[in-house]
């Protein structure tokens, strides 16, 4: 009894926190429509631009974060470089990438249940891109080195290092970090994501910020 009680504690905050965000989750995917078959060329770069604008100042506050924190046992990975690749690739200049617009109402980082949750958003990203890829490919004739190296992320390694991540987070329970505050940090994270993808759409650049 004890081991099936410790095992059900294991697992059960990447349970919750995928139950628990499914709905923000499906809501922000279907702000991007990634999986419409009527996804173009065009659509799909105004897509990589709303991610660029979210990733580039998300990341910054979590790579702050982080920094002054203790070691989480794996490496931050920098999503938004590949983002930038990838509009690189597409057409997009250095200077026009330097004039879009960036996300400030974003997730507060103010503690570890914060930082967690929206790392188990931007890392599960990942997965999904993975099935994304062979999409590009088949409907964009996109490739990795053509403009879809972000949502190729990791590649082979994506499954690898997802588990690392599950792991961390599946621990932190044990160390004190409210299982409540996690998924609402993550809960946040999809939400300001999707709003950020309805100001994008609407080209509403009066809420964003240069850093």
């Amino acid at each position: 009894m004890v081991n099936t009680e410790r095992e059900l504690n294991e697992t059960s905050l990447r349970q919750r926190l995928r139950r628990e965000t499914t709905a923000s989750h499906k809501h922000l995917e279907a702000q991007f429509g990634l999986l419409d078959p009527s996804l173009d060329g065009q659509r799909y770069r105004r897509v990589l631009e709303t991610f660029y604008g979210f990733y580039v100042p998300v990341e910054i506050d979590v790579t702050r974060f982080a920094v002054a924190e203790p070691p989480i046992g794996f490496p931050l990975r920098a999503r938004a470089e590949l983002i930038e690749r990838d509009l690189l690739a597409l057409g997009r200049s250095p200077a026009a990438l330097a004039a879009l617009p960036l996300c400030s109402d974003r997730p507060q980082l103010s503690c570890l249940e914060d930082f967690a949750g929206c790392l188990y958003v931007l890392e599960g990203a990942c997965l999904g891109g993975q099935v994304l890829t062979p999409l590009l490919h088949r409907r964009l004739r996109l490739a990795k080195d053509t403009g879809a190296a972000f949502f190729a992320g990791d590649e082979e390694r994506t499954l690898p290092r997802w588990t690392v991540v599950v792991a961390w987070l599946d621990g932190l329970p044990r160390t004190g970090a409210s299982t409540a505050k996690i998924i609402s940090a993550a809960t946040a994270t999809f939400d300001a994501f999707a709003r950020w993808a309805a100001v994008s759409r609407g080209d509403c650049r009066g809420r964003s910020e240069r850093l």
